[in-house]
Formats: C-alpha cells, sequence, structure tokens
C-alpha cells in the first residue's frame, strides 16, 4: 500500500535534494569518471583510459573501482561482538571490510547502526520516512520492501545483475529455482538482492533410542508405530524417571508464535501430522480448483486433529502442553523426562544437554510419518530472509552485487584455500568472531545441510580434498574429524564435535536421503483487510485448534471454527489473496 500523498512527497523532496547535492560533487560518491588522473610520476592519464576502467568495473561481476568508492550503509551490529585481541578493528575497518576493499576498491560508511531485529526495523522505518535512506541497507520483511519500491525510494538493479552478478551468485538463486530473486522482482524489474533462506530438509521425529533398545522396540514405519512407542515410553517409564512422570511426546504451546505448526521443521512442532494427511496448514496453497486457499481451515486439518486429541486423551502428549514454555521443553528433553519431539537435523542442539549429562542417552531421528507413497510431505518456507535494497540516486548500484559476489566467493566456495594474501588470511582467520559486522553479507545454497554432508563425508572417506569445500563446511569437516579419531581411540569427543557430527553426517544423511513431496505456498504477502484482522484470524485459529487437542472441543468443532473463521474476515482475505496473485 502507498503512503499518503503528503508521505510521498515529503520523501520525494528529502530525496531530489539528497540527488542535487551529489550531483552538485558535495557527495561522498562523486567520483569523477572523465577527469585525468594523476600518475606516480606527476603526469597524468588520459580520460578515456579512466573512463575504460570505470565502465569495465561497473560493468563486471570483479574488476574493481579504479578509484575507492564509498558507500553508507544501514549496519546490523550483533551485541558482544568481538575483535581480535590486539588488534584496531572497528565496524568500518576489520576483515570484511579491508576484504572488500582490496578486491574491488569499496569502503563503507555507517550511516546507523543498530542490533537485529525490532531496533533495526526501527531504524529503517525512520530513514523511509524522512526519505533520508543509507546507498545500502536490507529490509527484513516483503511489505517493507514492496513500500520502497512503490514510493521510489530505491534502484532498480535488473542490468546491475545481469552485468555483474558472477555465475556462483547465479548458481546460489539457481538452486532454489530462482524463487528468491522472482520475489525480489516487481512488474518485471528486480529491486533487491535477496538473502536466501535454506531449506530445513524434513521434519524429523527424534526418539530416545536408548529406551527403544531397553524395552526391545523397532524402528517406526507408521503412525500406529509411533503412537505405540509413545505409550510404552509413558507406561514402562524407560528413563526412570517414576510413575506418570515420564512424557512421550514434547510440543510447542499456544504462547509461541510459530504454535504447533508454522515453520516447517521447526523445533517441537508437529507439522508431519498434518501434512501426512494432505493438510498444510498456515500457508496459502493451491486448492483443487486451482484458486488460493489457507491451509489451516481446510478439511484435511481435521484427520491430524483427531491423531493429536486421542493422544493427549491417552496420556502421551506433555499434558502441560499448554502452558509450556520454551526452556522448559529444552529442559524435558535435556534432563531425560521426555523420549520423542518433531525437529529438523538440527535437533541435537536440543539434545546435546541430554548428552552432556547422560553420555548414554541416544537420540534417533526418523523421517515420519509418510504418506501414502511413502514419501514425507513438506511445505516450503518463504525463499528470502531479507532483501538487501539500494537507495535509488546512489551512482554506483552495482556495488551491491559486486560486494556480495566477494563474500560468496569466500564463504561459499573453496576461494579462501587458494587465495593466499594477507588480508584473505585475515579474514579467514578472524571473522568468525565478528559474525553481524559484515557491510554486505551473503547468503547460501537453498540446499546446503544437503551440500554439507557430501562434501564433509566425502572428505572423511578419502574421497573430498579437504579444501574443496567453503570455509565453514571445512571447519565442520574438521569437528567431524576429531569426533571420529575420538571415538577410534575410545576416548568421550569434545561436545561441540559430538554436535557437529550428529547434526552434519547423521542427521545429514536422513536430509540427504529422504524423498519429499514439496507443496509451494503461493503467497507471502500482506493484504489491505490482513493489516486489519489478520492477528484476530490467528487467535481465533489458535484457540479453537488448542481447544480440539486438548480435548475441550470436539474434532467436529473444526467445521464451527471454519465458518467463524471466514465471517470474521476470513473469506475477504481469500478474496483478496487470489486478486493479489491473478487467481
Amino acid at each position: 500500500m502507498r503512503r499518503n500523498l503528503g508521505e510521498k512527497l515529503t520523501a520525494i523532496v528529502l530525496v531530489t535534494c539528497m540527488t542535487a547535492v551529489m550531483l552538485s560533487g558535495c557527495g561522498s560518491n562523486s567520483n569523477k569518471k572523465n577527469s585525468k588522473q594523476t600518475q606516480a610520476d606527476g603526469s597524468q592519464e588520459g580520460g578515456d583510459s579512466t573512463e575504460d576502467a570505470w565502465k569495465l568495473a561497473e560493468t563486471t561481476p570483479d574488476a574493481p573501482y579504479p578509484e575507492t568508492v564509498e558507500y553508507t550503509v544501514g549496519a546490523t551490529v550483533v551485541s558482544g561482538t568481538k575483535f581480535p585481541e590486539g588488534s584496531n578493528d572497528t565496524t568500518t575497518d576489520n576483515g570484511y571490510t579491508r576484504l572488500y576493499k582490496e578486491k574491488i576498491n569499496i569502503q563503507n560508511t555507517n550511516k546507523f547502526e543498530a542490533t537485529d531485529g525490532e531496533d533495526y526495523n526501527q531504524k529503517v522505518s525512520m530513514a523511509m520516512a524522512s526519505g533520508d535512506l543509507p546507498d545500502i541497507m536490507h529490509v527484513d520483511d516483503y511489505a517493507t520492501f514492496k513500500e520502497l519500491v512503490e514510493n521510489d525510494l530505491i534502484a532498480e538493479l535488473t542490468d546491475a545483475y545481469n552485468n555483474c552478478a558472477s555465475d556462483l551468485m547465479k548458481e546460489i538463486y539457481e538452486s532454489n529455482d530462482n524463487k528468491a530473486l522472482d520475489m525480489a522482482t516487481i512488474d518485471g524489474k528486480l529491486y533487491a538482492i535477496p538473502t536466501t533462506t535454506i531449506s530445513g530438509g524434513p521434519e524429523l521425529l527424534w526418539l530416545r533410542g536408548d529406551w527403544m533398545d531397553k524395552l526391545g522396540l523397532s524402528e517406526p514405519q507408521s503412525i500406529d508405530d509411533i503412537t505405540n512407542i509413545l505409550r510404552q515410553f509413558v507406561e514402562k517409564d524407560p528413563g526412570g524417571n517414576g510413575a506418570g512422570k515420564t512424557i512421550g511426546l514434547a510440543v510447542m504451546p499456544s504462547w509461541n508464535t510459530n504454535f504447533m505448526y508454522s515453520s516447517y521443521a521447526g523445533s517441537y512442532q508437529v507439522n508431519n501430522i498434518f501434512t501426512m494427511n494432505g493438510a498444510i496448514p498456515r500457508q496459502w496453497i493451491t486448492g483443487s480448483d486451482g484458486s488460493a486457499v489457507y491451509g489451516s481451515v481446510q478439511p484435511e486439518m481435521k484427520k491430524g486433529l483427531e491423531i493429536l486429541a486421542n493422544w493427549y486423551k491417552e496420556g502421551l502428549i506433555d499434558q502441560q502442553m499448554p502452558v509450556r514454555t520454551e526452556d522448559d521443553l529444552k529442559a524435558l528433553v535435556g534432563n531425560g523426562q521426555c523420549g520423542a519431539f518433531f525437529a529438523g537435523w538440527w535437533a541435537p542442539y536440543h539434545t546435546v544437554s541430554s548428552y552432556t549429562l547422560n553420555p548414554d542417552a541416544e537420540w534417533r531421528a526418523y523421517a515420519i510419518p509418510t504418506g501414502s507413497d511413502g514419501k514425507v510431505t513438506a511445505y516450503t518456507n518463504k525463499p528470502n530472509q531479507n532483501y538487501f535494497v539500494v537507495r535509488k540516486g546512489f551512482e554506483h548500484p552495482e556495488l551491491l552485487i559486486k560486494g556480495k559476489n566477494v563474500s560468496l566467493a569466500y564463504n561459499q566456495s573453496s576461494e579462501a584455500f587458494t587465495d593466499t594474501s594477507e588480508t584473505v588470511k585475515y579474514y579467514s582467520e578472524t571473522v568468525t568472531g565478528q559474525y553481524g559486522i559484515d557491510p554486505l553479507g551473503g547468503f547460501d545454497y537453498y540446499n546446503a545441510a544437503q551440500l554439507a554432508y557430501q562434501h564433509i563425508t566425502e572428505a572423511l572417506d578419502g574421497k573430498r580434498d579437504e579444501h574443496d569445500m567453503s570455509m565453514y563446511e571445512n571447519s565442520l569437516y574438521e569437528s567431524c574429524k576429531r569426533y571420529k579419531e575420538a571415538i577410534d581411540s575410545d576416548q568421550q569427543p569434545a561436545t561441540d564435535d559430538w554436535l557437529n557430527y550428529q547434526c552434519r553426517v547423521v542427521s545429514g544423511k536422513i536430509v540427504n536421503d529422504t524423498q519429499m513431496n514439496l507443496v509451494d505456498p503461493v503467497f507471502f504477502d500482506q493484504t489491505e483487510t490482513m493489516k486489519m484482522k489478520w492477528s484476530t484470524l490467528i487467535k481465533m485459529e489458535e484457540e479453537a485448534i488448542m481447544q480440539i487437542v486438548t480435548n475441550q472441543k470436539d474434532v467436529d468443532y473444526f467445521d464451527e471454527f471454519v465458518k467463524d473463521w471466514m465471517a470474521a474476515g476470513g473469506e475477504q482475505i481469500t478474496k483478496e489473496v487470489n486478486e493479489a496473485i491473478g487467481k
């Protein structure tokens, strides 16, 4: 939605004034492309060669600018950032900025600094309201990105991308069928360089494998098998917690913004219980007639609700689920009171405390339950984490793309191992502790988890050079190698090495091997009625679902909820969503 006319005129006037200042030669980016350059011997270089150098820099992925180009950024600074001991590093002079300076001759100053989240978003809002934007910044949501486009505050980047995007950048975007770029494109024009979302892979059921062995339970293959395992955990108390103190399945309570479903493969959610029956909750998907429908109000939801309600009634789901906090859930897993939960491949970050307190505790992951075709049905999350944009009027919009080329080269390829410059060495040694001060940032492959598994295991098996992978993958490989060495020598592995091996090798294999049916949501924007009524509708949904799961209402109450949801604004929003996507 456009701002009102007064707000827009104010923004345009301010942008025009800023542009006039730059054109007058008073701005920080007034590079004189046509002036002659003084050489070291006092002679002057002809203008044509200088123009050629500028042209090359502006139209190719990696050619450096002939003079340092300064740019301002809206900087995200993570609290607790530590610079190398004894260094003079700052947020504008560090391993990141020196790499950019050496490779393409650019230098940032921070127009504003803010911690990530609400603080940063508030600074962005203030910059937009005043029209006084930094040359480069990121915005976290699509609605804000679209507002910048509609108010003509940011530059179009189509030509800059076509000319300057590296093959590696294009390859990474192609790993998710260019969906990230599509969401940054309006009316056929690219307006942002988005940060990609990495696939979480399948949602996995994590079970206490040592408990299963103690009870003689086989690996689960079906929903009935899961039910039996949970029942055995609760009734036979293999962890020795005492009668009535062992919890079967831990589930995300309703206080969380993700609820018990939403972000696929999120911790303590139960998305797979719904997707196995064809339901795609909390997402706008394509219905049977080709129109967009809201998954949470479709009849396919009822079968999943019936399963969960039966589990809760039998005591297989944590009976205090509605009032738990996330810390409560982590404690239940860590202290051995819980036997099962759903999460992605990173679940060992939640089970590591269990391993630390009890080295005999073993959590095993299973890609279940599946649909009738034997595949896990999953819905993909929105393609982008955020959108990097360039202020309209900035002289070098391609700088954003060229800078990200550098970041990708030294983070998503083996370039950090083949480039032996002192700058790169310092970068490789220090940037891990400086996360959050990269002025431009990079992004990763959609299937990064699968690639990491493949590269690490190939290196462990001697089939890949350990430097034929990204810098981050190499650090994981070294950790996994230490884990194996400890196990082979009958030693206790370091906790971090255990964690990395469980995530990247054990869980990674499941992610790599699992066959999935992927459902792509069709709408991530916000309609006019959503702005007014969506929070109310979400509350209605969560209250109804919780009442059914906790047996306060029977499953057929779902039909009544759907009617109320439609009448309270859902029907109008569904109409607006379809209009927005041209249905």
